[in-house]
């Protein structure tokens, strides 16, 4: 569904001042996800998930701090640059980790 977001191409490196810095982009991937799933779990059918989903966005990102349009650009200059991309994820699936176990120690 991340795909959903509708990510353009074609960033330069003179742009990454305008990007979310990794810590930014690891806070916005996780909100993204974690409402995803909220979304997953209500069983709708993929066209009404995917309307559903667009609801959220603005949540999602207001939630962070950030734009769409921020979120949009800085995802695809983090496409462009895979090596940042995958420390973004490795913290991202840390983070996801930690979570879940503090919710299993809570039970």
């Amino acid at each position: 569904m991340i795909l959903l977001l509708g990510v353009s191409c074609g960033d330069s490196d003179a742009d990454k001042n305008n990007i979310l810095t990794q810590s930014q982009m690891v806070k916005a991937l996780m909100e993204v996800y974690l409402s995803e799933q909220k979304i997953n779990k209500l069983g709708l059918p993929r066209d009404s998930a995917e309307a559903e989903f667009k609801r959220f966005r603005p949540v999602i990102f207001e939630k962070v701090g950030v734009s769409d349009s921020a979120f949009k650009k800085s995802f695809d200059y983090y496409m462009d640059h895979p090596v940042e991309m995958e420390k973004i994820y490795t913290a991202l699936v840390d983070s996801l980790s930690l979570m879940e176990q503090r919710l299993d120690s809570s039970k």
